[in-house]
């Protein structure tokens, strides 16, 4: 690293000492962390002991989930406008951009049912994975087995297969 234009150091061979992160340096992140971790204390979001990118606040009026990962951020309660108070404040801590109701989060698609459940799809990942070793187009194989076979437990006596590879799909 270079020292910045216009900067002489009178005295040779002596380091500067940066007061801040930079982007891409091995501290960057833990430095990020340690700041937004700080700041979300202030409006009491505490790092959980079981994920410390999952930030938690209990309050009479409910719990509120905050997850956090790199710079995303997807907030869970109960209520909107627990969410609403929680988007606020952390907007009163950081520049954010809020995109609205969440559809990705960590390559996961996020939906919502008509019962309010919410469901956590990986097929874009597993598709990326199959196109990454070539296997795009793949078909699952059919059942070694003619549709209506009745299977019944094998019995004490019964004789092993030498050969299990046609039925296990390897």
């Amino acid at each position: 690293m270079k020292e910045p234009s216009g900067y002489e150091s009178k005295t040779p061979g002596v380091a500067c000492h940066l007061l801040r992160s930079i982007y891409g340096l091995q501290r960057a992140s833990q430095c990020w962390y340690d700041t937004m971790s700080a700041r979300f204390a202030e409006i009491g979001l505490l790092p959980s002991k079981s994920d410390p990118a999952m930030f938690v606040k209990v309050n009479e009026k409910g719990v509120i989930l905050v997850l956090v990962h790199v710079d995303d951020m997807c907030i869970a309660a109960k209520s909107q406008e627990l969410i609403d108070r929680v988007k606020k404040a952390i907007s009163g801590l950081f520049k954010v951009r809020d995109l609205g109701e969440v559809k990705v989060f960590l390559g996961m698609e996020v939906g919502r049912r008509d019962n309010g459940d919410i469901t956590l799809l990986q097929e874009r990942y597993v598709e990326r994975i199959f196109n990454v070793h070539g296997l795009g187009g793949v078909k699952p194989p059919i059942l070694p087995l003619a549709v209506g076979t009745r299977v019944t437990p094998a019995t004490e006596d019964a004789q092993l297969l030498e050969d299990p590879t046609p039925y296990t799909g390897c």
